[in-house]
């Protein structure tokens, strides 16, 4: 008997017990459904994340702050006078407190060059109204986030608004000020050290200047090349040893795709245990099956199988099972990372994120062999008992 007919034979056989195979088939399925779902929707996320950083941030742009204290200016020309850095964009950071009708918000002042900000950050951009005038002490652009805040609860701003403002000075002392909006900017969701761009200020490089002088909050550089930004990182980190901290777009790139490889190894460890499940179930069936078919088999090597021959009949039929389980499994869990996605996105922590699930063909075929090959091996120990029976004691057994 051709190898083709004995697993048609043995497809028969295990779908004649439709119950148990379906049973079985069904403990199969769920690993893989679990990691395709999960695994597809997480890479999916991940790289959604790493597009709007590198959309809103250049990939040659690397973030300069200081742990503690400032930046002086002397830090700044030196840092601009390295090799492989094409431009240098210092900022302050001024703490302040907005006054409005339905209460104060604590936020912060931006005081940049917005043109020159727009050259390291490409993603900011003015959606309604005007950027403040260079020279401008009393003119700002509001954040996303205040002019569309998350909570009804929370006051809005707008352009063309005068609002009242507390800034807090170096001293410690405190200045009130009236301000023009001007201009609003557009969602931002990425943040510039600890400051939400979205939440802040934008004010002139004046403002600043007037009132910390050359005492920088930091600085965003921008490399020549994208092959520049890991030697210029090098550079500014042996210059300024751990007076700063330092960080390139590529290194938060490189720390989402290092925490993904992560996850999906945890992930894999965790459902290790669906594959135990697996196994256990088609172990089960199988001794089962070769108990109750005892007598069937004693009948084929009575009609000429051979025991190679009733061993690949059994074979078969948990690799069969393990066919079946998988591509369902795989292909259920990919369309059921869709629904799984759609509930992650709902949250505001990936307000700002539009994710597609990703699992490459490379994944799909990887685990789909795994659990073929689990099932395959959990149907070894009983298919070769199975072609061990003897034919006279089979004949005569009673289940």
């Amino acid at each position: 008997m051709k190898s083709s007919d004995i697993v048609r034979f043995a497809y028969r056989a295990l779908f004649e017990r439709k119950t148990r195979a379906i049973l079985t088939i069904l403990g199969i399925v769920v690993g893989p459904l679990i990691i395709t779902t999960i695994t597809a929707s997480v890479q999916g996320l991940s790289q959604s994340a790493i597009n709007l950083i590198l959309r809103d941030v250049s990939p040659e742009v690397i973030f300069v702050t200081p742990l503690n204290g400032y930046l002086s200016s002397y830090t700044i020309t030196q840092i601009s006078h390295l090799n492989g850095v094409a431009y240098v964009v210092p900022f302050y950071t001024i703490p302040v407190t907005i006054y409005t009708s339905k209460g104060e918000i604590s936020t912060t002042i931006l005081s940049v060059n917005i043109y020159d900000l727009q050259k390291v950050l490409p993603g900011i951009s003015i959606k309604s109204g005007t950027a403040p005038s260079a020279q401008s002490y009393n003119q700002v652009a509001i954040g996303y986030d205040l002019q569309n805040p998350p909570s009804p609860n929370q006051p809005s701003l707008h352009v063309g608004q005068e609002i009242s403002v507390s800034i807090v000075l170096p001293n410690g002392d405190q200045k009130t000020e009236t301000l023009l909006v001007t201009g609003g900017l557009s969602d931002f969701d990425v943040n510039l050290g600890t400051i939400s761009i979205n939440k802040a200020l934008i004010m002139s490089y004046s403002i600043g200047e007037e009132i910390y002088g050359t005492k920088y909050s930091g600085a965003i550089v921008l490399a020549s090349s994208l092959q520049d930004v890991s030697k210029v990182v090098s550079e500014i980190r042996q210059y300024l040893g751990s007076y700063v901290s330092v960080n390139s777009a590529q290194d938060v790139v490189s720390f989402i795709n290092q925490q993904v490889a992560s996850f999906n190894l945890l992930l894999l460890i965790v459902s290790s245990a669906s594959f135990i499940v697996a196994f256990i179930s088609v172990l089960t069936t199988m001794i089962t099956s070769v108990v109750e078919r005892t007598r069937e088999i004693g009948l084929l090597m009575s009609l000429g199988f051979e025991r190679r021959q009733v061993m690949l009949m059994f074979l078969s039929e948990a690799t069969i099972m393990g066919i079946i389980g998988g591509g369902i499994g795989i292909i259920g869990g990919y369309f059921s990372s869709y629904g799984f996605l759609d509930f992650l996105l709902s949250s505001p922590l990936f307000k700002s994120l539009h994710a597609q699930p990703i699992f490459t063909v490379t994944q799909a075929l990887t685990l789909f062999l795994f659990i073929v090959l689990i099932s395959t091996f959990a149907g070894l120990i009983p298919a070769y008992r199975a072609s061990k029976i003897e034919p006279a004691k089979a004949l005569r057994y009673e289940v």
